[in-house]
């Protein structure tokens, strides 16, 4: 029975990719990403695994198009997305499950883990993280977290949209596509009669990671070493 639709103030809200030792975050003047779904988790759900899931955004094999957060006010939609429609009146729901591309479209530094600023300037892969300059940075494509074992089991990337062989907390090299679990700021349950609203905060001062010692020209990467996108920082509640 559709009684709820509500456009969502939507983007991701993840608080971090992955755990690194000796690297360093810095600010994205761009930071574009491409989301393909959004779903809403029940009660029953983990950090690993998005329980009775239900799809309130399916942008199919296209997604959503270039969402650029770093252009966004805080308290500001980047995109509206999704609805309720499908939500089970009187469900509990504590997580969301958003899948998107790996590549995000980013200009910003960060300091390495010997402490050089690193300025984007060239593209990464999905099994390379990208090389940087020390001085000018470029609009590029930098690709959302580190190949390996990530230490955060709310991450996992996939092969393909609909893959459901995953590992939680672990990037596997090649793989263009990634699932992300956070827990909501608080528990939504829909009710007879009443939209929630969706409240939504973010900033990208921290969105651009530099992983390991890149040398003094910012030019030494590989799969665990070099520059990736970071996450923003975002929180998103219902009221």
């Amino acid at each position: 029975m559709k009684l709820f639709k509500i456009n969502f103030l939507i983007l991701f809200f993840i608080s971090s990719f992955l755990t690194i030792a000796n690297a360093g975050t810095g600010p994205a003047s761009v930071y574009k990403v491409q989301i393909y779904k959004i779903e809403l988790c029940d009660s029953t759900s983990t950090a690993t695994e998005c329980e009775g899931g239900v799809t309130i955004y399916d942008g199919g094999t296209a997604g959503s198009g270039d969402i650029d957060i770093a252009s966004t006010t805080a308290v500001a939609a980047a995109a509206s997305l999704g609805n309720l429609n499908k939500a089970t009146i009187g469900t509990s729901y504590t997580y969301m499950q958003i899948t998107m591309n790996r590549a995000f479209t980013v200009s910003g530094s960060a300091a390495d883990g010997s402490g050089t600023t690193c300025y984007t300037n060239a593209n990464g892969s999905a099994t390379t993280s990208a090389k940087g300059h020390t001085s000018t940075a470029s609009e590029v494509t930098l690709y959302a977290a580190i190949v390996g074992a990530t230490g955060e089991n709310r991450l996992n990337s996939i092969t393909t949209l609909d893959d459901t062989t995953y590992t939680a907390g672990t990037v596997v090299s090649g793989d263009e596509y990634f699932q992300w679990r956070n827990v909501l700021a608080s528990t939504l349950i829909i009710t007879g009669g009443r939209i929630p609203a969706a409240k939504i905060a973010f900033g990208t001062t921290n969105a651009v990671g530099a992983a390991d010692d890149m040398g003094n020209s910012c030019t030494t990467v590989g799969a665990a070493k070099g520059l990736y996108a970071a996450s923003p920082d975002v929180t998103i509640s219902f009221e």
